[in-house]
């Protein structure tokens, strides 16, 4: 599956109930197809280590949950200034830094955006956040062979989507992230690679079903994405997020 660098010497004992959910990968992880019970069961011992979905969806949880809220924020703050520049792609990317726009390839703005959202890759939660930004960025503008592509592929998702889901989205991707980096390294000492990569697969899965069928009731229209209520409105979405699986 390819998941974290290696974060081997980081001790599990350090999370409350994260011997349950340890447990629950370990007896899950085989060749069979687990019914949607027993992978709720999973995100539901998932959600208990980071104290529960308030808790962890707020950012007070030392399992994860902060790094996403941060990232979210910057997200956020890219998408709304692209819509509210009327899908003006050259004029967004310019307000993240980004210079000789028309020389750079659509893997060098990703690239650049991964890093524009994204604080520096200290711990767990930080590759977490860092890699859902990349799953996120390559899905909505990946297929792009071009910056015009890549302002069309955009223009079309907010046509039929909210920045909220585009959220959403994200917070799904992270989720599946930080149990990921947490738990594969330490699985396959134990499991084989076959093994593994068929349980984090059912896994992701069923956190992208599920989250894509969430209610949204958190509108994201016209906030400054630097104010308190912007940081409200994320962690309420990630909290959200997270009572899906509680």
């Amino acid at each position: 599956m390819g998941t974290s660098k290696s974060f081997s010497d980081v001790k599990h004992s350090m999370v409350p109930n994260w011997g349950t959910l340890s447990s629950s990968l370990t007896s899950n992880c085989d060749s069979s197809v687990l019914p949607g019970q027993k992978l709720q069961n999973i995100m539901g011992h998932f959600v208990s280590a980071l104290g529960g979905a308030s808790i962890g969806g707020r950012g007070g949880s030392k399992a994860g949950g902060r790094s996403s809220i941060r990232t979210a924020k910057k997200i956020g703050g890219v998408f709304s200034k692209f819509v509210s520049s009327g899908n003006n792609i050259r004029e967004t990317l310019e307000s993240t830094g980004l210079t000789d726009i028309d020389n750079k390839t659509v893997s060098d703005v990703i690239n650049h955006l991964i890093e524009y959202c994204s604080a520096s890759s200290t711990s767990i939660d930080d590759n977490a956040a860092k890699e859902a930004t990349r799953l996120l960025l390559e899905e909505l503008m990946g297929q792009a062979e071009s910056i015009d592509e890549v302002q069309t592929l955009l223009h079309e998702t907010f046509t039929t989507n909210t920045l909220e889901d585009v959220i959403v989205k994200y917070f799904g991707y992270y989720i599946n992230e930080l149990l990921s980096k947490w738990f594969y390294e330490n699985l396959i000492k134990n499991k084989s690679e076959t093994e593994c990569n068929n349980l984090f697969s059912q896994i992701k899965n069923f956190i992208v079903e599920r989250v894509d069928d969430m209610h949204k009731r958190n509108p994201l229209q016209n906030i400054d994405w630097s104010s308190d209520e912007a940081d409200r409105l994320v962690k309420n979405i990630q909290q959200d997020v997270l009572t899906v699986f509680e």
